[in-house]
């Protein structure tokens, strides 16, 4: 007998009810074709090739951080009794601010802030305090309904009002309170009392 074992494995009979052994040539050839399940590669997706058109500003000298089809940014709730709150520079408006003191005085500069609506609306609930929210000219300011007890409410004598500039709405609910509006300027300082009496 001749040759090797391996070689006569490779040379059984079809009809000795073994199956034949892999060769040399079938353990080598090309892999199967690889098929990719599921839809298109990342970089085909429509989110990928472009970014949406930037949102308005709403008149304010800082871009909106959200879209008109975006949803809204829940409103804001500062709390303070017996504290002094402040909120300026860069910082994100929602269209409603929830003011809710006692024996507090709150500070809110919305000069530098990017506001992501048309609309701001400042709801003060409140007893003993003093609230200051200054806006940059060109804001309209609406007082709107609300209960005041012992209260001051006033604001600035309006300057020219910009019809594309948002629009501030102001609510006042409560006893022995100060709420006023003050239109500035960026960096502009208010004036010294003792300039008013002039």
């Amino acid at each position: 007998m001749t040759g090797t074992p391996h070689e006569h494995e490779h040379q059984r009979e079809p009809g000795s009810g073994m199956p034949p052994l892999p060769g040399p040539a079938e353990e080598t050839g090309p892999p199967p074709p690889m098929t990719i399940i599921g839809g298109p590669a990342a970089q085909d997706s429509p989110s990928w090739r472009a970014d949406p058109a930037p949102p308005a500003s709403y008149g304010s000298s800082q871009p909106a951080a959200y879209g008109t089809n975006a949803p809204a940014l829940p409103p804001l709730h500062l709390n303070g009794f017996f504290s002094s709150v402040k909120r300026g520079g860069r910082w994100e408006v929602p269209p409603v601010i929830q003011l809710s003191q006692g024996f507090s005085e709150v500070a809110i500069d919305l000069r530098e802030a990017i506001i992501t609506s048309p609309v701001v609306e400042v709801r003060v609930y409140a007893g003993f305090s003093s609230c200051k929210i200054i806006i940059p000219p060109g804001v309209q300011v609406e007082w709107t309904g609300g209960t005041s007890l012992f209260s001051e409410e006033k604001a600035d004598p309006p300057r020219e009002q910009d019809p594309n500039m948002w629009r501030l709405k102001v609510t006042h609910n409560g006893a022995f309170n100060e709420v006023k509006v003050q239109t500035l300027g960026i960096g502009e300082k208010p004036p010294k009392w003792w300039k008013k009496l002039g």
